[in-house]
């Protein structure tokens, strides 16, 4: 009759508020099968395949309702479905560039890495082997729930310099989160030049594209080791890049354009300027044009100046501003 009708009502109420709770805690598709008698039960009506949530949930759920009177059953039902769900490991992926510029720059200490993540943040140990222009992927089983990765954390436990380039945290089957060092930090517990922990987080979800042409007006235009960075202004404000390097590629060769790509950076809008920095390495380049395109945005700027770039500020600049 009326109270049935209402107490069924009530019943609906309270497990369609739990069907809501696990959709907000569990990402995983559910086959129909097991969803479209919960949904139909909540009045909720037809499932779709996309409805965003774990099979178990549904399994449970549709105990939980005929459970009833059964008070203590169902919500040992309940929690017991969302701990098995919420407690399934998850993959986490971390490859470490190291710079290879110098023989110094890799390391034997022991490294570890904190992941913050928009739900949970987790702590591992990368490792102890990182030489000097190495790649190393290391990838985890975690049980910690990340959401969206935003920063790391860095940190050794040894005075053994070590000089990391990039870092790329890859959580789930997301896409990889780019990490530069961008203001050219060293880690070390005993060094001028270094500390022993290291901060680093994601600029934004742009990426940028820097063409550079080396001169062919000499035969010393060319540059076989130098470390060059820039800081890319515009309209919306800054955003740093990487080192310009491509892999097991030989860079700045006279006459040549190098394409160096960078994911993670700031949306700068309509690109103003260009600032460059050579911050490590023996050797000068002189280049003729740069061009920068971010999204859909793209300038190109001249070195009207022939100005070469180096870390000796004898031979040349180590810091340039085209506009």
């Amino acid at each position: 009759g009326h109270g049935e009708n209402k107490r069924k009502q009530w019943y609906q109420r309270r497990v369609r508020g739990l069907f809501i709770r696990c959709i907000l805690l569990q990402g995983n598709e559910a086959p129909v099968s097991y969803l479209g008698p919960v949904r139909s039960h909540l009045g909720m009506g037809k499932t779709k395949e996309s409805s965003g949530i774990n099979a178990e949930y549904g399994g449970y759920l549709f105990v939980v309702f005929y459970c009833k009177e059964m008070k203590l059953l169902c919500l040992t039902l309940v929690l017991f479905g969302a701990t098995w769900a919420w407690g399934k490991q998850k993959t986490l992926k971390v490859t470490v560039y190291t710079e290879g510029h110098s023989e110094e720059a890799g390391t034997t200490d022991i490294i570890s890495i904190r992941v913050h993540g928009a739900s949970e943040d987790v702590e591992r140990i990368l490792g102890s082997d990182f030489p000097a222009g190495s790649v190393k992927e290391i990838t985890y089983n975690i049980d910690e729930n990340l959401g969206n990765v935003y920063c790391i954390d860095l940190e050794t436990d040894g005075d053994d310099w070590w000089w990391p380039r990039t870092i790329t945290v890859q959580y789930e089957n997301k896409d990889p989160v780019y990490f530069y060092n961008s203001f050219n930090q060293k880690l070390s517990t005993d060094a001028d030049d270094a500390a022993p922990a290291m901060w680093m987080c994601t600029q934004g979800t742009s990426t940028c594209t820097i063409e550079a042409t080396t001169s062919d007006e000499t035969d010393h235009a060319k540059s076989d080791n130098i470390v060059l960075m820039a800081t890319i202004y515009g309209a919306k404000g800054p955003t740093m890049t990487g080192v310009f390097d491509n892999q097991d590629i030989d860079d700045f060769e006279n006459g040549e354009t190098n394409s160096f790509q960078f994911v993670g950076m700031r949306n700068v809008g309509n690109i103003k300027c260009i600032a460059l920095r050579a911050i490590a390495g023996p050797d000068a380049w002189l280049f003729t044009t740069i061009k920068v395109t971010c999204g859909k945005k793209t300038k190109t700027f001249t070195n009207k100046y022939n100005a070469w770039m180096t870390e000796d500020s004898t031979q040349g600049l180590s810091y340039y501003k085209l506009c």
